[in-house]
């Protein structure tokens, strides 16, 4: 009896004994398990962006392609030149050669003929072939903007340098295409505006927030608290009208808006001119430099397609927005009952020099 109940002693040790040595060999699998899944995952994430990659880069090379095919119509339709009405700072990106000779009846003129002081004619040639490609890069480059607008992908804007060579027109980007890796797409995540400081001003970035989403595509939107604010009461109202704000542009430094009236330089040699197309801002504070100032079209439209009814529309939209005094809160960069002159789209708020003024003369809309 005694060796039966030392055996029985002993069998109940080893059984303690297998499971400790078991547990104890689960948990040491079970960690080194994780290790390896985490590295997998994330083997696992990056294939996954590569190939999320191929949607945008085939939308993009598609967009390019149609686009240039565009563009060569749109040159031939305009003689080789750029049309005036083509030209704002909203799309303004590369530079363009203009036309020496105007139009007659709506047709650009290659040729003119002109007295010379003798009384002989003398013929003189309007029409450079050297300008085609860059006219031609001009058209492609906004035209190519608007596609990426306006796909489902957020795809910088702004971002070639273009090369004309032989019969190919090669696009090399500034930027690469950024994903999250990782990112658990079940989960929606609604990004909050933040809080950023540039150039001594405090600026809401609303560029990726979800919802309302204000900001075009492709390009990044700072307001100052209080404007931004003002563009969310705005779009209060535009809900009720049908309609979505689309900001293209909003605060610009200093140092983009010295490279944007730089690249008019060759095209408006003539500095009074040029202002009449861009801000100078080196002889004054341009509004956008401000972060009070925005340039605005509905959704589905460029400043192209958008028509006087609705320009009518933003401008009634955006001047509704009141402070407790009934004063409009945005004013428009233009004249009272004209949208067919200045900037349509431009809107400025919160005391900048053409909101002041605007208010002193019980204007909602002031050059």
């Amino acid at each position: 009896m005694k060796a039966k109940k030392a055996a029985l002693v002993y069998n109940w040790t080893l059984t303690f004994m297998v499971i400790f040595i078991l547990a104890w060999t689960l948990i040491q699998f079970n960690s080194k398990y994780n290790k390896y899944e985490l590295v997998g995952k994330k083997q696992l994430g990056l294939f996954k962006i590569y190939q999320k990659a191929e949607s945008p880069l085939f939308y993009l090379d598609q967009s390019a392609k149609y686009s240039l095919q565009q563009s060569v119509y749109e040159l031939a339709q305009n003689g080789g030149f750029v049309s005036e009405f083509d030209v704002n700072e909203i799309n303004i990106n590369q530079p363009f050669s203009r036309d020496k000779c105007g139009k007659f009846k709506d047709v650009y003129v290659w040729y003119e003929l002109k007295k010379d002081e003798s009384d002989n004619y003398v013929k003189s040639q309007c029409f450079d072939e050297n300008f085609l490609n860059i006219n031609l890069v001009f058209y492609l480059d906004n035209i190519l903007n608007q596609y990426l607008i306006n796909s489902p992908y957020n795809i910088q804007i702004n971002n070639y340098e273009y090369k004309v060579k032989d019969n190919e027109v090669i696009g090399k980007a500034k930027l690469p295409l950024k994903f999250d890796i990782l990112k658990d797409e079940a989960k929606q995540v609604l990004k909050k505006s933040i809080e950023v400081e540039i150039e001594q001003l405090k600026l809401k970035d609303f560029t990726d927030e979800t919802e309302p989403k204000l900001c075009a595509k492709g390009i990044r939107c700072l307001l100052t608290e209080e404007a931004y604010n003002l563009l969310l009461e705005a779009q209060k109202i535009a809900d009720k009208k049908g309609e979505k704000l689309v900001v293209n542009s909003a605060f610009r430094s200093q140092d983009e808006s010295v490279v944007i009236w730089e690249k008019f330089a060759s095209t408006y040699p003539n500095i009074a001119e040029r202002r009449k197309k861009v801000c100078d801002p080196i002889s004054k504070k341009c509004p956008h430099t401000t972060g009070n100032a925005v340039d605005i079209v509905f959704e589905g439209k460029t400043t192209i397609t958008m028509k006087n009814i609705d320009w009518l529309t933003l401008h009634e939209i955006m001047t509704s927005v009141k402070n407790d005094k009934g004063e409009p809160q945005w004013v428009r960069y233009g004249v009272e009952n004209r949208y067919d002159l200045w900037e349509p789209w431009h809107f400025e708020c919160c005391g900048t020099n053409r909101h002041s003024r605007a208010k002193e003369k019980g204007l909602t809309a002031i050059v």
